[in-house]
């Protein structure tokens, strides 16, 4: 893609993502981070391995176990948004494939934070990291991270997989600080690690499912030519009936499971639905879950 394409597909990404961002009223996300802050939220146990200036004492004393204090922060924050660029984001039969509907989905993120003075940050990963940048202010960096989203598009992935560890792996380089973090993909392969209970002891962590209707409607009428992106050995029939990867309750089902383990909001995206009301949606059961 040619640089004066690309700052055109920029622009145009921007705009549809500013209508979308004016929709949800952004920043309206409430987050729920560990160590300074203005507002009780609740207590839950001590993890190996953070600071012990985080336990609170005194319940600690009353229980007999450490236990720490999680305060809603309402201060100025650090959104970090994390994209899967796997082979199976590629992947799509409505208007736009699930890396296109993303990106839109990040960019609206993106936007809403901006305007909200927060910082953004990104890391774009398959079975690594692909592209990263810690949370900056500013129109500049907007913009960067818009390119950066776009670029993908343009590439042919082929040689890779999904790796959700990546995620945790990068924002956990980053020593003492904490990010309200959206790992959006299509959690294809339903393998959510142990290390996302250390990520959440420090981060505010929220996933977005990305699917496509079609992937999970059941009907003997329609076959369709299928080879897997991502694992060899995982479709080898050459055609099927949709719906034979699993059904979408059951990975919905799967995650929202997770959700509770881990105690992070979950939500599903179609490829067919609105990005603006999805994602109002998706703020207003996060402040449920969080107050």
């Amino acid at each position: 893609m040619e640089l004066t394409e690309l700052i055109k597909k920029v622009k145009e990404l921007e705009l549809v993502a500013h209508k979308n961002a004016f929709s949800i009223l952004s920043g309206e996300y409430v987050t729920s981070l560990p160590g300074r802050g203005l507002m009780f939220h609740e207590a839950r146990k001590y993890i190996p391995g953070e600071s012990i200036r985080m336990i609170d004492w005194n319940i600690t004393a009353r229980l007999g176990e450490p236990y720490v204090k999680v305060l809603l922060e309402e201060r100025e924050r650090e959104v970090m948004i994390a994209l899967d660029v796997s082979p199976s984001m590629r992947t799509g039969w409505q208007e736009k494939t699930k890396l296109e509907y993303a990106v839109e989905l990040a960019a609206t993120l993106a936007i809403s934070a901006v305007g909200c003075r927060d910082k953004v940050g990104y890391i774009l990963f398959n079975h690594k990291a692909v592209n990263s940048s810690i949370p900056k202010s500013g129109k500049l960096q907007l913009f960067r991270s818009l390119k950066a989203m776009l670029q993908e598009l343009d590439k042919e992935e082929i040689s890779s997989f999904t790796d959700i560890r990546v995620v945790f792996h990068e924002i956990q380089k980053y020593k003492n600080k904490k990010y309200i973090v959206f790992v959006i993909s299509d959690f294809i392969d339903r393998d959510i690690p142990e290390d996302l209970k250390y990520a959440r002891a420090e981060h505010d962590i929220s996933f977005l499912h990305i699917y496509d209707p079609l992937e999970y409607e059941l009907t003997e009428n329609l076959l369709v030519p299928v080879f897997s992106p991502e694992k060899e050995d995982t479709l080898n029939k050459g055609i099927l009936h949709p719906g034979e990867t699993g059904g979408l309750e059951s990975i919905q089902n799967f995650l929202r499971q997770q959700g509770i383990k881990y105690k992070i909001t979950v939500d599903s995206f179609s490829t067919r639905d609105q990005i603006h009301k999805k994602l109002k949606n998706f703020f207003h059961k996060k402040k449920r879950r969080i107050l």
